[in-house]
């Protein structure tokens, strides 16, 4: 009877630890421009990647603009505390009159973001995040100077099924001009491993002085999650004005360990 006892007491506390030691399912900043307002679990690290084709022009041949591997690398410090770093590399394929296309490094990311609180009835999920740019890139590429930045990150459960999420963004750009991108995203889950989002989201320039109108942008994705800690995504999205790129499409995946 005691031998009974001390295997089911066993039992339990193992299921316990293992409750405790599993997180949730993942949740990534991509596919979509907003970045969610979840932490990567503390002691995990979490790699995302992809790959996205723009048609940089408002008419057909006006140019193109390739984004690969977009990776990121996020490492969960403390249940309050991610480090983010990012690299890519950019294919240009001006039109013909402006020059040969051209591969080249961006500049590095690197930032950190806080978590201040999860949601408790209406009032969100919520997230801080400072980053910043560092020059290493291409010339052609680069803004040549560390330009930081800073965005306040919101994310509501609305239902089993529902999920909203918001986010602004405030950063510096070369010329030292700011640019405001505030953004909204609905996600709808489709099944127990398929989500779904609609997004909307405007780059505003804010520098004395200047001309430069806003461009806004709409996108709508899928993504998949085939393990806990594995998902793939897809995305489109258009560019909605006249400053804006026409239209772009990228895929991607995830993996958390």
């Amino acid at each position: 009877m005691k031998l009974h006892l001390v295997i089911a007491m066993s039992a339990l506390c193992a299921t316990e630890v293992s409750a405790q030691t599993i997180p949730a399912p993942i949740s990534t900043d991509r596919p979509d421009f907003t970045e969610s307002s979840t932490l990567v679990p503390a002691g995990w690290g979490q790699l995302e990647a992809g790959i996205t084709l723009t048609a940089t022009g408002r008419k057909s041949g006006d140019g193109t603009s390739l984004s690969w591997p977009e990776l990121l690398l996020r490492y969960g410090v403390t249940s309050r505390l991610e480090l983010r770093v990012a690299q890519s590399l950019a294919t240009i394929s001006p039109p013909t009159a402006l020059g040969s296309p051209y591969t080249g490094l961006t500049d590095l990311y690197l930032g950190v973001k806080l978590g201040l609180g999860a949601q408790r009835g209406v009032r969100p999920e919520l997230a801080l995040m400072a980053q910043a740019t560092v020059p290493i890139g291409d010339a052609r590429l680069s803004g040549l100077v560390v330009l930081p930045g800073m965005a306040l990150l919101a994310g509501w459960g609305l239902s089993p099924l529902w999920s909203l999420g918001a986010g602004i963004q405030v950063n510096q750009v070369p010329d030292n001009a700011y640019e405001i991108a505030p953004s909204v995203t609905v996600g709808r889950s489709l099944s127990s491993r398929v989500k779904g989002y609609f997004e909307v989201y405007p780059f505003i320039p804010v520098a004395a002085g200047t001309n430069a109108e806003a461009a806004y942008f709409t996108n709508a994705g899928l993504s998949w999650l085939l393990t806990n800690n594995v998902q793939l995504d897809a995305r489109f999205g258009v560019g909605l004005n006249a400053p804006a790129d026409r239209h772009f499409v990228g895929i991607g995946f995830a993996i958390r360990r």
